[in-house]
């Protein structure tokens, strides 16, 4: 199949450009692309006038109006556009918006990590395309590995995450761990920040979100405790194999609230959490469970994966 030519379409922000979040991160022989900036007010960007400059529209997740993205309606569209979902999970409202944005623009619509059933009804085909880790940009960079425990994560949507951070400063601290948390970092700090870590603690912000970091971590040769994942078809990511587990404490859906109030945490209720700790950090065993997590990401979610995958599907679905 040739190679096709996208518009990725998407907000201004730099990591957009750099993709450090999933697809096309680095040249492939099955696409070439061009970047397209769409503004969070745009009212609608005319692909029919893209005729012969591009075979297919990507549409990035972001915040845009709420619908208008893609003019004409997509049925019109000359050119075929393709709608990506990774966070429909947080919120009920997310998955009402995620739908609508993709029904109105989209002649497909690819979904991360959520049920499929919870997309049908669209009139549109929906398939599964997972994140795809850029193994170019998370790695192992061989660094001194001199943070014991990693939170960074976003704080957004979450009633335990600030309190978890919270209660994991104090509890490393009196155990003599060294610990490392935030939510905003500039540049290559975050890649860096895990490839210097020995485990990253993730609290899911909803029992049925499934985080990229998973992919990202795991590149980077970082044991995650964690959640449980929610099942993604296609995904095969085994509990105290590929991630050590903890069941409690764990976040509540928390409707649009993105500055939650605190939740407080106590010994007690991270007992899972110490004993996952306690257990990792004994003899370095997170190097085993991270060694799986690389070999297992490395061998089937990287990018270079993940555009094969995207081609075949487009060539099924879309004719292409």
């Amino acid at each position: 199949m040739k190679p096709l030519r996208v518009a990725l379409v998407h907000r201004g922000q730099a990591y957009r450009y750099t993709r450090v979040d999933g697809q096309f991160a680095y040249p492939v022989p099955e696409f070439v692309w061009e970047h397209v900036e769409a503004h969070k007010s745009v009212q609608n960007l005319d692909i029919n006038k893209w005729v012969g400059r591009f075979d297919l529209v990507w549409l990035d997740p972001g915040k845009y109006s709420f619908l208008n993205i893609l003019a004409p309606k997509a049925p019109a569209h000359k050119v075929k556009s393709i709608y990506w979902s990774l966070y429909p999970t947080l919120t009920p409202g997310h998955l009402t918006k995620e739908r609508a944005r993709a029904q109105y623009n989209a002649n497909l619509v690819l979904v991360d990590h959520d049920n499929l059933k919870h997309w049908e009804g669209l009139g549109i085909p929906v398939r599964r395309l997972a994140y795809s880790v850029n193994e170019r940009y998370y790695y192992d960079r061989s660094l001194e590995r001199d943070i014991d425990v990693n939170f960074a994560c976003y704080r957004e949507y979450s009633h335990e995450r600030p309190a978890l951070d919270a209660w994991l400063h104090d509890y490393c601290g009196r155990r003599g761990w060294t610990y490392a948390s935030g939510s905003h970092y500039d540049g290559e700090d975050y890649a860096i920040l895990l490839a210097r870590s020995k485990i990253v603690v993730h609290i899911l912000r909803t029992p049925q979100t499934r985080p990229p970091r998973m992919f990202d971590a795991a590149a980077c040769g970082t044991a995650m405790l964690s959640n449980p994942m929610p099942a993604v078809s296609g995904e095969a990511w085994i509990p105290h194999k590929h991630y050590w587990v903890f069941n409690e404490p764990h976040s509540q859906v928390c409707a649009n609230e993105r500055h939650p109030p605190q939740v407080p945490m106590n010994d007690a209720a991270c007992a899972e959490i110490i004993a996952g700790l306690e257990w990792l950090l004994t003899g370095d065993n997170w190097r085993g469970v991270a060694e799986n997590a690389k070999s297992y990401a490395l061998s089937c979610h990287t990018w270079q994966h993940r555009a094969t995958e995207l081609r075949q599907i487009v060539h099924e679905e879309l004719g292409l």
